[in-house]
């Protein structure tokens, strides 16, 4: 998976935990920015989480479908 792919489908599984998905170019936000657009959009369950924790939340998720992907692709 090529870091853009990985970036898209970030970005997808973000919709899961914020009420909006992040846009295209999230990758390139910095923390502040990160921090911010997590704390605008987070869900009502998510909104006393710390952004980073809702960010680990979805890289965990990302990286299991990523896992999976993988799997599928070279059975």
């Amino acid at each position: 998976m090529t870091d853009t792919e990985h970036h898209q489908l970030f970005a997808a599984i973000s919709g899961h935990y914020l009420t909006e998905q992040l846009p295209s170019q999230w990758a390139y936000y910095d923390d502040d920015r990160l921090e911010e657009w997590f704390k605008e959009y987070a869900l009502e369950l998510y909104e006393y989480w710390d952004w980073k924790d809702v960010y680990a939340q979805i890289e965990e998720v990302t990286h299991t479908v990523t896992e999976f992907m993988a799997k599928e692709k070279n059975q």
